[in-house]
């Protein structure tokens, strides 16, 4: 009998053991319950456009990289778009840690960094671009003026091009021309001779049925977004610039990102990169079939006025770079040059 008592004890004190553990690894305490309980790193990110917006696409694709390369270790959060930090506000929000990162373009930022501005004159690929010391560049001088950790771009390979309701053969008959410009391309647009209006996004259809513009400058696809496509009668082809969305992290957000995870968000970045160099080029062409069919013909300038057009875009824009930013701007011209 004694012994039946003591083997009663025995497992009636095991039990409790056991449920004593389980109870406690259920809670996330003792051996083995780190693992389980490990919550993954969250960084926010807010961008300067709308959620659906195609200026987001590589964002996106960079959001589900980083989860899935770093096995759900670090995950990027999306914290709204222009309705919770206006686009020109955001990288103030970054520089004070408002957001850890933004998905913002080097021309909102001009405010801050003159020479930005010349970002949109690379003709070279993001990994190009690395190679020959513009993303150091850039590292650098959002490192000492915004607190900004620079990742890399969200647009390779996003061009504009010129929209017009009248045919037009060579550059000559851009003079006079009205178009709507934003400051992207207006020094281009005062360039070829042209009048240019400034007016928002939202009235350019009302102006060119008005006809009090005759063209436009925009990247090249989207138009049909705002209906646009409806009252253009002419892409002028070749495209120029580039799109210059870019990824900026906050640097104490940075900071505080183990190494091994800051490696993750670097070889994400480079891989995105080169796939949304692919999608954008994709998305082109078939935004082109699509304007054509509603109506809208490709005009490609000839040899000797193609060369000139160009010639004009580059020239008239790295001159309002040098006039903000000469050391700068020398400099970044030196390198997008290589």
């Amino acid at each position: 009998m004694a012994d039946s008592a003591k083997i009663r004890r025995f497992f009636g004190k095991s039990v409790l053991f056991i449920g004593l553990v389980l109870g406690l690894l259920m809670l996330g305490i003792g051996p083995g319950a780190s693992v389980a309980a490990e919550k993954p790193l969250t960084v926010k990110a807010v961008s300067a456009w709308a959620q659906n917006n195609k200026m987001n696409d590589a964002f996106w694709m960079l959001q589900k990289k980083v989860k899935e390369r770093s096995k759900g270790r670090l995950e990027i959060t999306w914290g709204g778009g222009p309705e919770a930090i206006p686009a020109f506000q955001l990288v103030e929000a970054l520089r004070n840690g408002v957001v850890d990162i933004a998905w913002t373009a080097h021309t909102y930022n001009v405010a801050q960094l003159p020479v930005v501005e010349g970002a949109k004159l690379s003709r070279l690929t993001p990994w190009k671009e690395r190679e020959v010391g513009v993303h150091d560049f850039y590292q650098k001088i959002y490192q000492s003026k915004l607190n900004g950790y620079y990742l890399g771009r969200g647009t390779p390979g996003l061009t504009y091009n010129l929209y017009t309701t009248v045919p037009v053969k060579g550059i000559a008959e851009f003079k006079g021309m009205t178009i709507r410009v934003t400051p992207a391309y207006k020094a281009f647009a005062e360039a070829l001779g042209a009048a240019p209006v400034a007016t928002d996004p939202g009235e350019v259809f009302s102006a060119l049925e008005k006809k009090m513009v005759k063209g436009y400058g925009w990247p090249s696809l989207g138009i049909s977004d705002f209906g646009w496509d409806e009252v253009t009668k002419f892409v002028i082809e070749p495209a120029f610039y580039q799109v210059d969305v870019i990824a900026l992290a906050n640097i104490n957000a940075w900071n505080k990102v183990p190494k091994d995870l800051q490696d993750v968000l670097n070889a994400s970045m480079q891989e995105v990169e080169k796939e949304a160099q692919e999608h954008f080029a994709k998305l082109i062409s078939q935004d082109r079939d699509k304007i054509k069919k509603k109506g809208v013909q490709e005009i490609r300038l000839p040899g000797d006025e193609s060369e000139k057009y160009l010639q004009t875009a580059y020239e008239a824009a790295w001159k309002e770079v040098l006039k903000k930013d000469a050391q700068g701007g020398a400099q970044l011209r030196d390198l997008l040059s290589k």
